[in-house]
């Protein structure tokens, strides 16, 4: 690494933009966001000029705006022209070692989204079922949710750059019994259900799909919500699996383009004093009953994705690919 006052070689710099191009750029498994980064190797000479210092600077800038909507602390603007040194005494000293801490940084939490500003949502569609359910005949609704993009290389870009499917149910209106008080309260308690890259789940095993890079082509759950005591056996779940063909039998290195979701809505009740499972219905003597839930039950999907303005100005925003989304009736 070159000393103080040196000319900053090309080894150093291209340590730096090793790591940025691999978070910013195409990357592979768990990097990557798919962006156009402005900078490149040194090859040609040993020291770095000031037009290759500032290619890396947006790039790394970007990468930092994209994590925290905001710009990293920065040195001046070097003389145009000139040569990028290391320098003994502030507003100039050591660019490249300040330069390193941020892309270590960067790289340290690099499938993070801001949670302002650099991020925008889009909703697919809310699906309603509206009949009365919940007796021994219909204990379950369900619905199926498809997510596909173009290529794999789309949806591990969407992921890595800190993408989510988000899922949101409610039950409202109908009548006034403790059966639906309770599917009220079990929906609103576990608001919207995050499905990403990281979410629930970190990183990329087990195969257990707690997360995009764990999902394989068999259904795991990954959200499971349940009321509370006398209806403790209702549950809202929601399983995740890749649809590829071939299957994608493990997505650890991100070769999926394709998923399903099955949501249910499971009324399983029945001992606690509703209507009997079987047989003829009968009111329980716990007072529990009626079994039926009605109302409005609603499940609403969408997709937080990261979108931004690069710099310098000029550059174009901050793209990744919007997943098409289908929800499916809910049926019982």
């Amino acid at each position: 690494m070159a000393g103080i006052n040196q000319i900053i070689n090309k080894a150093d710099y291209n340590s730096i933009q090793e790591v940025v191009e691999r978070v910013l750029g195409t990357g592979s498994g768990i990097s990557g966001y798919g962006q156009t980064v402005l900078s490149s190797p040194v090859t040609e000479s040993d020291a770095v000029t000031v037009n290759e210092y500032a290619a890396l600077r947006y790039d790394i800038i970007n990468a930092y705006k994209h994590i925290f909507n905001s710009l990293p602390a920065d040195v001046d603007a070097q003389t145009i022209g000139g040569k990028v040194r290391y320098d003994a005494s502030p507003p100039n000293a050591a660019p490249v070692n300040y330069w390193i801490s941020v892309a270590n940084s960067i790289d340290a939490v690099k499938q993070t989204l801001a949670v302002a500003g650099q991020r925008v949502s889009i909703n697919h569609g809310t699906q309603t079922f509206t009949s009365a359910w919940g007796s021994s005949g219909t204990p379950q609704l369900t619905s199926q949710v498809t997510v596909e993009w173009a290529t794999s290389e789309q949806a591990r870009h969407f992921f890595n750059a800190g993408g989510s499917l988000q899922f949101t149910s409610s039950r409202t209106g109908g009548s006034t019994n403790a059966q639906n008080t309770s599917w009220t309260n079990l929906l609103s308690s576990a608001g919207t259900r995050i499905f990403s890259g990281t979410t629930p789940g970190t990183g990329v095993t087990p195969a257990d799909g707690s997360n995009w890079y764990r999902t394989s082509n068999v259904g795991q759950t990954w959200s499971s919500v349940t009321a509370s005591s006398p209806y403790a056996l209702n549950e809202w779940n929601i399983t995740v699996q890749t649809n590829d063909s071939p299957a994608v039998t493990s997505n650890s290195t991100g070769t999926s383009r394709k998923l399903i979701f099955f949501v249910t809505w499971n009324d399983n009740h029945f001992p606690l004093g509703g209507p009997a499972a079987e047989g003829t219905p009968i009111q329980g003597s716990l007072g529990f009953g009626p079994d039926t839930v009605d109302g409005v039950m609603s499940l609403t999907v969408q997709t937080v994705k990261a979108s931004g303005v690069l710099e310098p100005t000029g550059s174009g925003n901050f793209e990744v690919t919007t997943p098409t989304v289908t929800v499916g009736t809910i049926t019982n």
